[in-house]
């Protein structure tokens, strides 16, 4: 069930990180909303495999 967990949470984490890598050309706010977006959905990702997975604590 861990191994489970933290492939979730690796995966939450690779969809932030890949929205943080995304710009879009001529469109300025678009691009700061992906951006906070990837922040968010990392911090979650980040956060996922810290309680819930306890990926940190072996």
């Amino acid at each position: 069930m861990k191994v489970i967990h933290s492939i979730i949470g690796m995966m939450i984490t690779l969809v932030g990180l890949a929205f943080l890598c995304t710009t879009i050309d001529d469109a300025p706010i678009r691009n700061i909303m992906l951006k906070v977006y990837g922040i968010v959905i990392v911090f979650v990702g980040t956060f996922y495999l810290k309680k819930i997975a306890k990926f940190g604590k072996q």
